[in-house]
C-alpha cells in the first residue's frame, strides 16, 4: 500500500520546472546539497523538501499518485478515499505532491480559506502558510499544508484538503463539477439544485432516511462514460446550517459545528446513507428547489433555455476548459435531461416526497405537474 521512493511507472505527466538548483531525481534533495556544507544554500521557498512516501490512489475511478514528506498524509488520504479504493486502472493521471509542516499558529476556531483560478490554474490559501496550487496542463498539484489540517475525518477544518485537491485537479479528468445535492436508488440518480439554504441538503437527508442513497448535498461531477452521461456525488459530510436543526432534532448530538467569521455549520457523515463502494449513477432528471415559493409543493417543467442558463450558475469554475472537450459532451448531455421547478413552503419534507417520487416512479415528474395544473 504504501511505498517509499518515486518510481512512476511510464504515466503520461510532466512536473512543474522550477528554476534553480538541478536534482537527481523528483523529490530529492538538490545535487548541490552533495557539495561542502559551506557551499549549501538555505531552501527558503522549500522547493527541494524530501516526498519519501508515495501510493496510488483510486478516485472516481481516476489513478492519482500521492507523494509526501509525511506518512500520516498517505495515511489520511488512504482513508479519506476509502470508498473508492481497488485495484488499480493504470498508470496516473495526475500528480498531487504534498508537504506536511507543523503550525503552531492554527486555532481551532476554523481556517480562512480563500481561493482564485486563472485558465489552467487553481490555487486555495488555507489560514496562514498553507496552501494549494494546482496547474491542470501539467496534470501536477502541489501544497505545503499545515499538518494539523492533514484529516481523513473533519475535527479542525470542515473541508478536507483531499476534497479540495480534487475538486481543483478535475478539469483535467473530462470532468465537469457543479454545485448540486445527488440522491440515488441504485444506478440511478436524481441531481438537486437551489440558492444557498434551498433546502439540498436537508432534502437529501430525509430522502436517505426515506431508503434513498445520498451522493451528495455541495458538488456533483459530471463525466460521460461508454457514451452515457453519470454522476459522481462529493467527497465531504453532509453540512447542514444550524437553523435546518429545527426540522431536524435528532441532528443536535449527531454533527460537529464549526464556526467561522459570520458562519456556522454543521457537519453530519453521509456514510450510514451510502453503499460500501463508491459508484456514478445515471441521471434521469434534475430539479431546481425554491423555498418559500408555495404553500403546497408545485412541480412545473424548466424551458431549456432555461435550463441551460441555470446550469452555467451552477459551475464551480466558471472558466472551466474542459468544457472544450469531454467535459462539454458531459454538459450537454446533462442539458437534454427533464428538468423542473420544485417551490414549496419552509418545511423540506414536503418537498422530500415529491423527489423521492420521482426517481422511484419514472411517470411522476408527469403526474405531479398535471397535478399542479
Amino acid at each position: 500500500m504504501i511505498s517509499r521512493g518515486h518510481g512512476m511507472g511510464e504515466p503520461a505527466m510532466r512536473r512543474m520546472e522550477v528554476p534553480g538548483e538541478s536534482t537527481d531525481c523528483l523529490g530529492k534533495m538538490p545535487m548541490s546539497s552533495k557539495a561542502p556544507s559551506r557551499m549549501k544554500r538555505k531552501d527558503l521557498l522549500r522547493r527541494f523538501t524530501p516526498t519519501p512516501y508515495s501510493v496510488d490512489l483510486l478516485v472516481m475511478a481516476r489513478t492519482v499518485r500521492l507523494e509526501s514528506n509525511s506518512r500520516t498524509v498517505i495515511e489520511s488520504a488512504l482513508e479519506f478515499f476509502a470508498r473508492h479504493q481497488g485495484s488499480p486502472t493504470g498508470d496516473p493521471e495526475f500528480l498531487w505532491r504534498i508537504v506536511s509542516e507543523e503550525d503552531f499558529h492554527i486555532e481551532h476556531a476554523g481556517v480562512a480559506l480563500s481561493a482564485f483560478s486563472d485558465g489552467g490554474l487553481r490555487f486555495v490559501n488555507l489560514g496562514r502558510g498553507s496552501f494549494l496550487a494546482v496547474d491542470l496542463e501539467a496534470r501536477e498539484g502541489i501544497g505545503f499544508v499545515a499538518e494539523r489540517l492533514v484529516e481523513s475525518e473533519p475535527r479542525l477544518h470542515c473541508r478536507s484538503v483531499f476534497d479540495t485537491l480534487f475538486c481543483m485537479s478535475t478539469g483535467s479528468f473530462g470532468m465537469v463539477p457543479l454545485s448540486a445535492a445527488c440522491v440515488g436508488k441504485g444506478d440511478k440518480g436524481l441531481l438537486l439544485f437551489g440558492a444557498p439554504n434551498s433546502g439540498k441538503t436537508t432534502v437529501s437527508y430525509l430522502a436517505a432516511k426515506l431508503g434513498l442513497e445520498f451522493h451528495a448535498d455541495q458538488a456533483a461531477f459530471l463525466e460521460m462514460e461508454a457514451g452515457g452521461l453519470r454522476v459522481w456525488g462529493d467527497l465531504l459530510p453532509a453540512i447542514f446550517r444550524p437553523e435546518s436543526l429545527q426540522f431536524l432534532p435528532e441532528l443536535e448530538a449527531a454533527t460537529r459545528r464549526f464556526s467561522y467569521p459570520g458562519l456556522t455549520l454543521c457537519y453530519l457523515p453521509k456514510r450510514p446513507f451510502q453503499a460500501l463502494e463508491a459508484h456514478s449513477v445515471d441521471p434521469v432528471c434534475c430539479v431546481f428547489l425554491e423555498r418559500q415559493a408555495a404553500a403546497i409543493p408545485t412541480l412545473s417543467p424548466i424551458a431549456r433555455f432555461d435550463f441551460s442558463r441555470r446550469l452555467a450558475e451552477c459551475m464551480l469554475f466558471k472558466d472551466n476548459n474542459c468544457l472544450a472537450q469531454q467535459g462539454a459532451i458531459a454538459f450537454d448531455a446533462l442539458e437534454k435531461l427533464p428538468a423542473y421547478h420544485l417551490a414549496y413552503g419552509s418545511d423540506p419534507a414536503t418537498a422530500t416526497v415529491l423527489v423521492r417520487q420521482m426517481l422511484t416512479d419514472c411517470d411522476a415528474p408527469k403526474l405531479a405537474v398535471e397535478q399542479a395544473r
